[in-house]
Formats: structure tokens, C-alpha cells, sequence
């Protein structure tokens, strides 16, 4: 039982080792430089972001139409509306 809780102990503490010899000290990572998470991406004007969310909420408002008239074609050809 000691032998086990030596081993799971000298088991812990070489990942932790190991883990923090391969970390960056918190520093920023490639995650960062890829997608921004830096701080230092960027900037998006508000007008920019204005028209993405219209844009967004329009083609949401036409897809739900388009839903609804596939629905509405489905059920007139007698086919099942399950999806």
C-alpha cells in the first residue's frame, strides 16, 4: 500500500513538472496569435459590426421563411415533415 501511494506521488509530481517545463508562464499562446485572444487583434469598427448583425438577422429571417416553405411544400406532396 506505501509502495502504491510512493509511486502515484513520484507519478504526480513528474506530470507536474513536466507540465509546467512545457508551459509559457501564462504567457500568450499560438491560440492567441490565431484567433485573437491576445488583445492585440484587430479592431472592429461599430458600424462593421451594425451590418454583420443585420446581415445575420436577415439571412436567419429567410432561412426560417425558406424552413416554412419547404414545410408547407412537404405537407401539400403528402411527404413526411419529420426531419
Amino acid at each position: 500500500m506505501l509502495n502504491r501511494l510512493n509511486l502515484l506521488f513520484v507519478s504526480f509530481a513528474f506530470l507536474l513538472a513536466s507540465a509546467c517545463a512545457g508551459s509559457k508562464g501564462g504567457s500568450r499562446s499560438s491560440y492567441d496569435d490565431d484567433y485573437g485572444g491576445g488583445g492585440g487583434g484587430p479592431v472592429v469598427k461599430a458600424n462593421e459590426l451594425k451590418e454583420a448583425h443585420d446581415e445575420a438577422v436577415n439571412l436567419t429571417e429567410e432561412n426560417h421563411k425558406m424552413a416554412r416553405e419547404i414545410f408547407e411544400l412537404k405537407n401539400r406532396l403528402g411527404l413526411p415533415t419529420d426531419e
